[in-house]
């Protein structure tokens, strides 16, 4: 990768999300210390045991941290969390602990293995639905100020619908956007649709159109191009470091299979070289012969 640095302006974008922090089957960082107290009143930390799950989620986390440090080199690292950072209070029957304040504590600690590499730079926490996010971004803006805090050194902000300019490769990111497609023959249709609505309404008002459209929330990572005028666009969903629970079971009508992980972009002189997939996906049917 030292080829680029000499003549070259070489970043890795980031993009990750959906880590459901306080959820039992969600991101759960094998360090994050919470407090109770004893008999005497003492407070003391301890670790919440992570379930199966979490185990698979942190190894493969920590893998696709160390595939995303490998393939930067020493070159410069963005990361965007792109909503639903926590769990939430609409749905409490999976959570690690019943205190809203420990979702924070366990998403900051989830994201700080990021800050600790010393060539990211800049982390931007978009705002993800407000069930999980306790109403208008606010554990996400609570993590952004801890995370700010403790590395100053660092660009750390929460936000909704961010338009990003890296080297003038343009990026919008935002949680909430179309679906892959609800049967195999028609992935990518409504992202497609979706971003070429983007684009004709930018052009007819006159504004920017970002060479990469981040989406998220569906946990399901695709991509899509669209070429206008012969400039091609992208958009891109991201899939989740989270598992199926009730509520996801039935709000995917009993997929049976997961995918977690991230996308990480090579940008080189404000074009889009490469994307690379780092995730894993799994058949969660309990499998039994009878």
């Amino acid at each position: 990768m030292g080829i680029f640095k000499s003549e070259h302006k070489r970043r890795i974008l980031v993009a990750l999300s959906d880590i459901h922090s306080g959820h039992n089957l969600g991101l759960l960082n094998p360090s994050t210390a919470l407090q109770r107290e004893g008999k005497d009143g003492a407070l003391t930390d301890y670790h919440p045991t992570a379930t199966p799950f979490q185990e698979y989620l942190w190894d493969l986390y920590q893998a696709n941290l160390k595939s995303v440090k490998d393939l930067a080199g020493k070159d410069e690292i963005v990361v965007i969390h792109n909503g639903d950072a926590t769990q939430g209070t609409k749905y409490p029957d999976a959570w690690v602990s019943p205190r809203e304040s420990d979702q924070i504590a366990i998403a900051c600690a989830n994201l700080r293995p990021w800050l600790e590499l010393p060539n990211v730079t800049k982390m931007r926490i978009i705002k993800g639905t407000g069930s999980h996010v306790m109403g208008d971004g606010s554990s996400e803006i609570l993590i952004a100020q801890q995370l700010a805090a403790e590395y100053p050194k660092k660009s750390i902000s929460a936000l909704y619908h961010g338009l990003f300019d890296l080297d003038g490769f343009t990026v919008d990111a935002a949680h909430h956007g179309p679906a892959v497609g609800m049967r195999q023959w028609t992935k990518g249709n409504m992202m497609r649709y979706y971003l070429k609505s983007i684009i004709n309404d930018a052009l007819d008002s006159g504004f920017p159109v970002a060479d990469l459209t981040l989406r998220a929330h569906y946990h399901t990572p695709h991509i899509e191009a669209v070429t206008r005028a012969f400039r091609q666009y992208w958009i891109a969903l991201t899939p989740s470091y989270c598992g199926l629970g009730a509520h996801g079971i039935q709000a995917t009508r009993s997929e049976f299979q997961i995918s977690n992980g991230l996308l990480a972009f090579e940008i080189i002189d404000g074009k889009l070289v490469q994307t690379y997939p780092f995730f894993e996906t799994l058949d969660i049917r309990t499998k039994e012969t009878l």
